[in-house]
């Protein structure tokens, strides 16, 4: 064989490893390949490749944006209380607010002359965004007058809600409108503003207005509203043991609102295992959230609580006033319990409303016995 033969049959490879760069970079820039990185030279058996991993794919489609939500229906939260139903109408959220009569079971055998707003004691849960502009109908269907007074709220002085101050009184028959933008973020709630015992019979409710950023951050999130009206000694219209049993694992935080409803007492509430951080007060996040196993509640302050439970457990939360919490039969009126379950390998945030109740497989009650 020719030298010229020998050096031709070396050069043809090369050759074509030339021919497939070119086209290569032909069909990027024809964008038919979106990307070279690096070119592979022939291998040993004459094929040239284009590296696989060197070839990105192309990028996904940008995803539509989330409509707006237009409405919200009623929705148990699962400590006792429900959320609120609203329906967006031009730019205000609308709220309807039927206040009536209700006999409400606070424990077995027991039974009272309460006030209900849309059927349900305490009140919905009012929970809004931050810059939200509000219209709520007040529609009074009970036998007396009565207002409704937006606690803690930034907002236009009629619209307070005080009757022969800032308005008139709301008559049995008839409606009242409010309209205000929610302005002051946190924990607060709303009530009747005409007399103690409306307040005491279960006109109140929690009103949430959520900061578009710095929230406190929670994997759950509960509402204990105290009240020691007509009702008697409860915590969402429920006295123990027909007080909500509360679902936590270990290693969770989780945010407890408490509310002094009132309409008369102070109460001393306190949480068993450990401590809790008080983060907030009356709607306003604390500069320095500081820790306590005991939190004095007056009537008109909320409170924003955190707690991380360490062990497995019923664990109780009460009033510490005695009177308002047990008797020598037992525990009765303003307590609950936490019924503790095993951390999860991986925390999954709880959604309020969503989730549970019966995962931190609760104990049973334990009576006291006879003479003891």
């Amino acid at each position: 064989m020719s030298n010229h033969h020998a050096r031709g049959r070396h050069t043809r490879p090369r050759r074509r490893s030339s021919t497939a760069l070119s086209t290569a970079l032909v069909l990027v820039a024809l964008g038919t390949l979106p990307a070279l990185a690096r070119f592979v030279p022939e291998s040993d058996h004459g094929r040239a490749t284009v590296a696989q991993s060197a070839v990105s794919a192309p990028d996904a489609a940008p995803a539509a944006p989330a409509a707006p939500q237009t409405s919200q229906e009623a929705v148990d939260l699962g400590d006792g209380t429900t959320l609120a139903p609203w329906e967006l109408v031009g730019d205000q959220k609308v709220f309807r607010l039927t206040l009536a009569p209700k006999k409400q079971r606070t424990a077995e055998g027991l039974v009272k002359d309460g006030l209900a707003v849309n059927g349900s004691i305490p009140a919905p849960t009012i929970r809004v965004n931050q810059g939200d502009k509000l219209k709520i109908v007040v529609i009074n269907k009970m036998k007396e007058g009565s207002s409704i007074h937006w606690h803690g709220m930034d907002l236009p002085n009629e619209q307070d809600g005080v009757p022969g101050i800032t308005q008139g009184v709301i008559h049995p028959g008839k409606e009242h409108v409010y309209e205000w933008t929610a302005i002051s973020a946190g924990t607060h709630w709303y009530h009747s503003h005409m007399h103690g015992d409306q307040e005491g019979r279960g006109v109140f409710g929690g009103l949430y207005v959520v900061p578009p950023v710095g929230d406190i951050a929670s994997d759950r999130d509960y509402t204990m509203i105290f009240s020691d009206g007509a009702l008697g000694f409860v915590i969402n219209g429920k006295a123990f043991p027909e007080t909500k049993r509360l679902a936590a694992r270990v290693g969770e935080r989780v945010r407890i609102r408490i509310i002094g409803a009132g309409p008369e007492f102070l109460h001393s509430i306190h949480l068993h295992l450990g401590f809790f951080e008080v983060v907030a007060q009356d709607g306003n996040k604390l500069p320095l959230p500081y820790k306590a196993d005991t939190v004095v509640l007056g009537v008109g302050q909320t409170y924003d609580l955190l707690w991380v439970p360490t062990r497995t457990g019923a664990w109780m939360m009460h009033c510490h006033i005695f009177s308002h919490s047990e008797t020598a039969a037992g525990m009765t009126g303003m307590a609950t319990l936490f019924d503790v379950a095993e951390a999860n390998p991986v925390t999954v945030p709880h959604v309020p409303g969503v989730g549970d109740t019966a995962a931190a497989k609760p104990v049973g009650r334990i009576d006291f016995e006879p003479g003891h």
